[in-house]
């Protein structure tokens, strides 16, 4: 199937991708038996929305947001270096809701407060019976910037990191119009959203500077010791474009001067894609929803019932998607990765559903992940990657991670990004 033909699958009927549709309502009263509200409207915020209407088409959903439009990143590597034609598609969450019966509010979440199971936004206060969070990550800038938001917000502007929907244009736009010189990635400690994708950008980087033979060298700066299958690949098919520096933890950004220091000194940019370490979004602290590291301090990441979905803190909130934390002692986190999201949404949906009825929840679903990944732009060369999971006798999560060679790729990772969003949005 041709790229060109399968998008035109992918974008459904009706739906309007690019079309940016404003979708503010007034905030509904109370209405059904019980609501349902939901926070975050991307995989795992939207895949719970749908299943809600599918499993308990009498309770109320609500799926707050701020932004009316749903930018889906995978797929976004490519896309950043023109290696693939095919615009991002934009999806009108107000048109989805529509659509699958649910509603959804263009709104800010500034609170939310468990005691009264409302959530409070610029509109008025939603109360909620029920309670999806699925508001994803957030860069956690004083890690490199203190105090100082100019600097933070100069970087963001200037020289973003790109694994947040609304700063791509930004991102493909500095790098059409870099010239030469060093180019800066930054790859923050684990855990991070969507793991390998910071390795793909790299080597499409990387093809890109050959191809249009621009005399620059991509410095990538990777506080962890990176995916092997990728740094041997940098060295033997990149050599003269790629610096991979394993373990060389950024310690204080300056974009004013364009220098970085590291463990390992100071380095000089002429561009960069400044991507900070992430954490779970501030709802999640200010909700009291955070986790436990593994010295039994507070981490950065929500603390989740590995078994049932809900919060360890609050067995009215589900949590689903990037901002989840470590499920088990063994690997940690799940992959924050859309697929995930996309199962965690549905699974913490069917939860809520049975509960709702006063029925036992059913076991819950472990997910499974899977993703495609570019090892080099030409000739074109994937790489399949699987995560599965398993309990052990002891209830304790086990991890799988298989890697597929897909030396002739025929658009799989296009049909793939279809049926994700087939399953998950209805699209």
């Amino acid at each position: 199937m041709k790229r060109r033909s399968a998008l035109g699958l992918m974008a459904g009927a009706g739906l309007g991708w690019n079309r940016l549709v404003a979708a503010n309502t007034p905030v509904p009263g109370r209405a059904g038996p019980q609501r349902v509200v939901v926070i975050g409207g991307a995989w795992a915020g939207l895949s719970a929305a749908r299943t809600l209407r599918q499993a308990a088409p009498e309770l109320d959903v609500l799926v707050l947001d701020r932004d009316p439009v749903f930018r889906p990143l995978p797929l976004s590597n490519p896309w950043l270096v023109d290696r693939t034609a095919e615009r991002l598609p934009r999806l009108d969450r107000a048109t989805l809701a529509r659509r699958l019966g649910y509603r959804f509010l263009a709104t800010d979440v500034l609170r939310i407060d468990r005691a009264q199971r409302q959530v409070d936004t610029p509109q008025g206060q939603v109360g909620y019976d029920w309670l999806v969070l699925a508001s994803g990550i957030a860069y956690d800038d004083s890690a490199w910037y203190g105090q100082n938001t100019q600097a933070a917000e100069l970087a963001r502007t200037r020289f973003p990191g790109g694994f947040m929907a609304h700063e791509l244009d930004r991102l493909k736009q500095g790098l059409m119009a870099f010239q030469g010189g060093d180019l800066v990635m930054t790859v923050p400690p684990a855990p991070l959203r969507c793991p390998p994708a910071p390795y793909e950008r790299a080597m499409l980087i990387a093809w890109w500077l050959k191809t249009r033979g621009i005399k620059g060298k991509l410095i990538v700066l990777d506080a962890g010791g990176g995916m092997p299958r990728f740094t041997r690949l940098f060295g033997e098919r990149y050599p003269g474009q790629i610096e991979f520096r394993p373990y060389s933890t950024v310690r204080s950004v300056d974009p004013f001067a364009q220098q970085i220091s590291t463990d390992d000194g100071e380095q000089h940019f002429d561009h960069a894609l400044l991507l900070p370490p992430m954490r779970a979004s501030a709802l999640v602290q200010g909700a009291g929803l955070l986790g436990t590291d593994a010295k039994g301090g507070l981490s950065q990441w929500a603390g989740p019932d590995p078994h049932r979905g809900h919060a360890m803190a609050d067995d009215r909130v589900y949590l689903a998607g990037d901002l989840v934390g470590a499920v088990s002692p063994l690997f940690g986190h799940y992959p924050k990765t859309a697929h995930i999201a996309s199962m965690m949404g549905r699974e913490v949906a069917r939860q809520i559903a049975a509960r709702s009825r006063g029925d036992t929840p059913p076991a819950a679903g472990l997910p499974h992940s899977e993703c495609h990944v570019w090892l080099d732009g030409d000739p074109a060369e994937q790489l399949r990657i699987e995560a599965h999971y398993r309990l052990r006798g002891d209830g304790v999560i086990l991890q799988t991670i298989t890697q597929h060679d897909n030396p002739q790729p025929r658009d799989e990772d296009l049909l793939w990004a279809r049926q994700l969003m087939a399953v998950s949005l209805g699209v």
